[in-house]
């Protein structure tokens, strides 16, 4: 049982770190979009060439534009090919077959799949036993620590209370955020935790500091 525990763990923070990045990428695809476009990056070289073709010298400023502009689109490009990287990939480990069960073929009509875009009412799925990382685990265990208990003593308590093993609590207050258990602790009795939960959940800021006003 232990180390089923441990695979369910490890798949809880597997699906987490990839919506996270999911979720990153499609930040940053849509800030790089709105900083330039191509069709800015070749209007600055049909100026250029236009003022070559006439023989009126270019101006150092006009290209370190043009770099600048095509550097920035480049790394638009770059940030769409990594995105449909991870979607690819996702997909691959989705059409593999269970063990001990017929593999669906690609195409079958009768294989049903996700779309590619979620719908405008979706929500995060939460974590083991259907609780939410941030409000079942991590407010809980820093309110405890703030009020005096140990680490220890507030993983065993939020772990008796949601009914769940004490290295669950551990992983989701530590492995999801990336800490160790020491960082953890450092970061919470600082009071640093807060800024981090608020980077970590940014739609979720106005319960961070409502429930844990530092």
């Amino acid at each position: 049982m232990d180390h089923l525990d441990d695979l369910k763990t490890r798949i809880e923070q597997v699906i987490f770190e990839l919506k996270d990045i999911t979720q990153l990428l499609e930040r940053d695809i849509a800030d790089s979009k709105k900083a330039v476009s191509f069709g800015e990056v070749k209007g600055i070289e049909a100026s250029i060439a236009r003022l070559e073709r006439q023989g009126v010298p270019v101006s150092t400023e006009l290209k370190e534009l043009k770099i600048k502009l095509f550097s920035r689109h480049e790394h638009h490009k770059e940030r769409i090919a990594l995105y449909q990287k991870l979607q690819v990939s996702i997909g691959e480990l989705l059409n593999r077959a269970t063990p001990g069960m017929k593999k669906n073929r690609v195409g079958d009509p009768n294989v049903v799949r996700p779309p590619y875009r979620r719908p405008p009412n979706y929500k995060r799925p939460l974590g083991s036993k259907g609780y939410s990382n941030l409000e079942d685990y991590l407010i809980p265990v820093v309110k405890l620590m703030w009020s005096g208990w140990g680490h220890k003593e507030a993983f065993r308590e939020i772990a008796q209370k949601l009914d769940v093993r004490y290295n669950t609590v551990s992983a989701q207050c530590t492995r999801t955020l990336g800490l160790t258990t020491d960082e953890f602790i450092s970061q919470v009795n600082s009071k640093v935790i807060v800024h981090l939960l608020e980077r970590k959940y940014p739609d979720q800021c106005q319960k961070i500091k409502a429930e844990l006003k530092a």
